[in-house]
């Protein structure tokens, strides 16, 4: 299996001698530019002199703070090469130049409009390298009433209707645990950067690509949408229970823990039935088919946890997949790292720290795996800075030149 993720390389990975010009920071966009990478991609990503992205700054405990490597920014930089340029000083324009001269895209995602700002926009970039692939990365888009607008995750959210949709219907809208649209448009920037990628290499024309959280949070809750547009059904928190609002598919409580059951099916119903050992549930005429299961949810569910108190998580997963009913235990991050999916797949590959902290990191594989040349790097995440002398050496930049930049702090 370690080939499949790219430890025997058979030929180049897919986006080996391409070059990406990283202006991103915190998550949308570095998760974006680490699947390219990943895929073998060149990312130098730009930072500012001092400080850099503020990812490397959250979610983190001290020592990892200390040296700007947050558990969120080593989770989406691996396989990035890092320089510092201060893009508001007159002479970076000529280093910027410089390096998209020799690029295939530019990710970047500032406010719209600020890189018009800085003289770094799609259209002046584009007379540097013809054949340009930009992509654009905001909270609603590069044009319209909300172009500009601040968007954090939470914000858009809230904003998209997925909050509303989150939650128990006594709790309210709940957001998710994590930074799901952020994530989800990371991705969706990705396919589009390389969607833009294979068009170039048959055209040899660029594009911009605009991208929007706005509406990466939107297309997640597409099932949603187009239920409400052809029906007129507004969904609703549902807690734990399936869109389906089948009372069946739901979590319940065992022996030790939670499971979360999905038996949607008459089939699958039979399944549970006989995992549970009880045909008199498959006899009664409360529970003979969907219709009448949720007219008497309140009672089938008491049953239901009276007959999983018998058995554990682990037992009732073994129990009910033997039946064709799929369930899992409801796990912690630890205990799904500890998921024997995960065992021959090197999802997460550890390797050393930084010199400044003493403890290993670890890198998030993408999810998926190949044949032959598949996703990983052997590059950590980047220090800040770590490489700037090595890159402004790679586009033309002499020793001297290169002392000269960081004495007048360009970078």
């Amino acid at each position: 299996m370690e080939a499949k993720r790219g430890k025997k390389q058979a030929m180049a990975k897919a986006f080996e001698g391409v070059r990406v010009i990283d202006f991103t920071q915190v998550i949308a966009g570095p998760f974006c530019t680490q699947h390219l990478a990943m895929m073998g991609a060149d990312v130098i990503k730009l930072e500012q002199r001092t400080g850099g992205d503020q990812g490397r700054y959250l979610i983190g405990d001290n020592d990892l703070g200390r040296v700007g490597m947050s558990p969120m920014f080593l989770s989406i930089n691996s396989g990035k090469r890092a320089l510092t340029l201060d893009l508001k000083h007159p002479r970076a324009r000529d280093v910027v130049h410089r390096l998209v001269a020799g690029a295939n895209i530019v990710v970047e995602n500032f406010k719209a409009g600020t890189m018009d700002r800085l003289g770094f926009g799609y259209e002046a970039l584009k007379e540097v390298r013809p054949g340009l692939v930009f992509c654009s990365i905001s909270g609603y888009g590069q044009t319209g009433a909300y172009a500009g607008a601040p968007a954090y995750d939470g914000a858009i959210q809230a904003a998209s209707g997925m909050m509303s949709v989150t939650g128990h219907p006594d709790t309210g809208p709940v957001r998710a645990g994590f930074t799901a649209v952020d994530l989800s448009t990371g991705i969706t920037a990705a396919f589009a950067c390389a969607s833009a990628l294979y068009r170039q290499k048959a055209t040899g024309e660029g594009q911009h690509l605009d991208v929007t959280m706005f509406e990466s949070s939107l297309s997640m809750l597409a099932p949603l949408l187009i239920d409400y547009l052809t029906t007129g059904n507004m969904a609703r928190p549902v807690g734990n229970s399936s869109p389906a609002r089948v009372p069946t598919a739901d979590s319940f409580r065992v022996k030790d823990g939670s499971i979360l059951m999905t038996c949607l099916t008459e089939r699958q119903w039979e399944g549970l039935c006989r995992a549970l050992e009880r045909p008199d549930l498959a006899a009664d005429p409360r529970f003979a088919d969907n219709e009448t299961r949720t007219a008497n949810q309140g009672a089938l569910r008491t049953t239901l946890e009276e007959a999983f108190a018998a058995d554990t998580p682990d037992g009732w997963e073994r129990r009910l997949a033997a039946a064709g009913v799929p369930a899992a235990p409801i796990n912690d991050i630890s205990q799904a790292l500890a998921h024997p999916a995960l065992a021959e797949r090197r999802f997460v590959e550890r390797r050393p720290g930084p010199a400044d902290i003493e403890r290993d990191i670890y890198t998030v594989n993408p999810a998926f795996l190949a044949d032959t040349d598949g996703p990983g790097t052997a590059r950590p995440p980047p220090e800040h800075g770590a490489h700037s002398e090595e890159i402004l050496s790679e586009i033309g930049y002499s020793e001297a030149e290169v002392r000269e930049l960081r004495e007048a702090g360009v970078v």
